[in-house]
């Protein structure tokens, strides 16, 4: 199975997704495919969880289809952008953010509450979840909220990706334990 990124308005993940699924189920289905929304467990400062997306804007296609013409089709469900990187070529992802993708749906479509270790403006190592041992850079922390903005190297570009996190370990050798997805 490959997976294609489609860029869609945000907040109309849901709408975009039940206005194509026909085209991938049921009667008028032209190929088999399954769509993929991503969310995060949030947690605010008073404790109160919530989800919201982990790519806002964004729905992922898992299909073996190739045939351009019958992803296209795609292009007409309500919200829709563009097929990253461009619906003129319209191309699966890289190598390196399919494995990102696996290893996110390997926990579900729900990321939790994911453990890290950082410092601003440093590299982090990601410890736990479905993004365990990539790096990233970090952008942003609020350790009041516990919550922490990095930045991937995902979809032929940089990513800024919030986590919420349980523990915070600070490490005088950050750097030596980083493993890096290429």
């Amino acid at each position: 199975m490959q997976f294609y990124c489609i860029s869609v308005r945000t907040g109309t993940e849901e709408k975009y997704e039940k206005s194509v699924l026909p085209i991938i189920e049921g009667d008028t289905k032209l190929f088999f495919g399954k769509l993929h929304i991503f969310n995060k467990l949030m947690q605010l400062k008073n404790g109160k969880k919530y989800f919201d997306y982990f790519f806002p804007g964004y729905v992922f296609l898992e299909t073996d289809e190739t045939n351009i013409i019958k992803l296209k089709k795609l292009s007409e469900g309500e919200g829709f952008l563009k097929f990253l990187p461009s619906s003129k070529e319209i191309t699966p992802l890289f190598k390196k953010d399919t494995e990102i993708i696996n290893s996110i749906l390997k926990y579900g479509n729900t990321v939790g509450i994911v453990p890290v270790t950082f410092d601003k403006g440093d590299r982090i190592v990601i410890l736990d979840g479905p993004f365990k041992d990539y790096s990233g850079q970090v952008v942003a922390v609020n350790k009041r909220n516990k919550r922490i903005n990095i930045q991937l190297d995902f979809m032929n570009g940089m990513r800024i990706v919030g986590l919420t996190y349980q523990e915070v370990n600070k490490q005088d050798n950050l750097n030596t334990n980083i493993n890096t997805q290429n």
